[in-house]
This record gives C-alpha cells, structure tokens and sequence, in this order.
C-alpha cells in the first residue's frame, strides 16, 4: 500500500473544504479595456491562491471587485456566500471586518506611531475592546511579526521590510479568516523577500487563513503558492501548482517562469 505525502494530505483536506470565495464569469471593463473577460475560479479554506499576470492583465482590478471598491459589469462574486455586488455599505463593512488586505505600499499612516497605525482598524470597524484588551492585541499582532519593541517608533524610523512586517501586523490585528496581499514583497531585497513569504506561511497555518496573492516575485510564489491561477486575457487561462506550470509547454505560460 503506497501512504500519501504530507503534501498530498494537505491537498486532500483543502480539496473538501468549502469555498470561502466563489468567482465567476466575471466581466469588468473600462471603457473600451475589457480588463476581465468571463473570469472564474474558487478560493477553498485555508489555501493559499496566488494569481499571476502581466502589468495591467486585472489583477488588482480583481482584488477591488472582491472586497467592493470596484462593480463588475457581469458575473457573481460571493464572498462567505454573500455576492459582494449586492451589498449595501453596511454589508460590505461586515464583510470587511472577516478579510484583511496587505497593500502593495503598506499604507501606513506617518503622522502616527506603530501602536496608533494597529489600533486604527479596531476603531474604524467599532471593535468594542477595554484599553488593556486593545493593547494586547496590539502586542500580540506585532509579536506575530516579530516587531513588539517597535510599538512607539514612528514608520519613518524603520526599514522597507520593517514596515511590510507592520502592514501585515495591522491586517492580522482583527483576526481575519481571509487575507488579500496585493504584491507582499514588491520593493524588498530578496533576503528580506523570503523572510516575508515565509512569515505569511507561518501565520495562514497558525490562524488557518485564507489568501490570495498578487506577485510578480517567483520566489515568493513559490514559497507560498498552494495554486497558481494564471490571469491571461482577462480570463483564468489556467491553474495549477507552481512545477505543474512551470514546466508547462503552453507558451503563454512558460513566459512567466523563464
């Protein structure tokens, strides 16, 4: 009797969860762009998706129309079975509070300490917490990421992946069951690359996360990818492991990995 590999297991339990994200055929265009064409795909409890194009292909248009900032013309987007385009302000604020999204930039405000950048989302989501119980939560995200004695410093006074690692503490702090990382290592030297990509390896298995990742970095991709979606032409033109695609003969696939 041949016995199956962790990878394998791991496999077989993503593969019987539910999808806590259903795309499909969706359509979104600009005008005259036609940016998504008839796009689907699902993203399963606890899996990491990572979705690959070229500069301007819609992935970042895709990531808008999941969290609500962007209508698509066409197509279902349900999100914990809610269809996002449906939804008033009120409801998509709920949604909100369940998904978290990494910005590319970090997005960290400069006018305010590290401690004053992580208590923001519990405010503007009306987390109800005592002072002591804000605290700790803001020490427990910033120890995640292995940053608790930076709680007083000021973004100016860290480093590029110092201020990725404090982006990712923020997005944790209200424990969402779903992380939208929109190029998570964009900027960094590759030492520091990896560590972020291993981070967000390490935090999916102790929160049981979903994600789905934007990258242009190979490396990271291959560090975190569960699933590669390939985002050519407006439609998911294919999907697989990162070796499965990497050594595909499709030409418009083997053009990302040469």
């Amino acid at each position: 009797m041949i016995e199956k590999s962790n990878i394998d297991i791991v496999k077989d339990n993503v593969a019987e969860q539910k999808p806590v994200i259903e795309i499909k055929n969706v359509f979104k265009s600009f005008g005259d762009n036609q940016v998504l064409k008839d796009f689907s795909f699902d993203l399963k409890q606890g899996e990491n998706v990572v979705v690959l194009g070229k500069s301007g292909s819609g992935k970042s248009v895709l990531i808008k129309c999941i969290i609500g900032l962007i209508k698509p013309d066409k197509g279902t987007i349900k999100v914990f079975g809610q269809n996002i385009p449906d939804l008033n302000r009120e409801e998509l604020d709920k949604i909100r509070v369940k998904v978290g999204f990494l910005f590319q930039s970090n997005a960290l405000y400069d006018s305010m300490t590290v401690r004053e950048n992580l208590e923001f989302p519990l405010r503007r989501h009306s987390i109800k917490t005592t002072k002591e119980q804000e605290y700790g939560l803001i020490v427990e995200a910033l120890t995640n990421v292995g940053l608790a004695d930076t709680i007083d410093k000021m973004p100016s006074e860290l480093s590029g992946g110092m201020k990725k690692r404090i982006a990712l503490a923020r997005t944790l702090i209200l424990k969402p069951d779903i992380i939208l990382y929109d190029e998570p290592t964009t900027g960094l030297d590759p030492i520091t690359g990896k560590e972020i990509s291993n981070l967000m390896n390490e935090l999916a298995k102790k929160y049981n996360t979903s994600a789905i990742i934007i990258s242009h970095d190979l490396n990271c991709v291959k560090i975190v990818a569960q699933k590669i979606v390939m985002l050519i032409d407006g439609k998911c033109y294919a999907q697989g492991t990162y070796d499965e695609l990497k050594n595909s003969t499709d030409p418009k696939i083997r053009h990302f990995f040469e």
